[in-house]
């Protein structure tokens, strides 16, 4: 068995690595079930960027979880859904 050696910056950087994605995928999952369930009649776009809102005010989205969502192309550099 290996051991290894971690200094903490290197344990805290991992786990707020870990948050980010496990954010960015809570996120990613919620936009999908809006295209899954909404019916016609409701906007995917609004309801995409309330989804986004409602996260950005309960301060969850972290300057990680924005480049990952921006990387992906679902937000542009405004904050806004693609």
């Amino acid at each position: 068995m290996k051991r290894f050696f971690v200094t903490k910056a290197q344990l805290i950087e991992y786990v707020e690595q870990k948050k980010a994605e496990k954010v960015f995928y809570d996120i990613v999952e919620s936009l999908h079930n809006n295209v899954k369930f909404l019916n016609e009649n409701v906007s995917h776009k609004k309801a995409n960027q309330s989804l986004i809102e409602a996260y950005e005010q309960k301060n969850l989205i972290t300057s990680r979880v924005y480049e990952m969502l921006i990387k992906n192309k679902i937000i542009n550099e405004n904050h806004e859904i693609i």
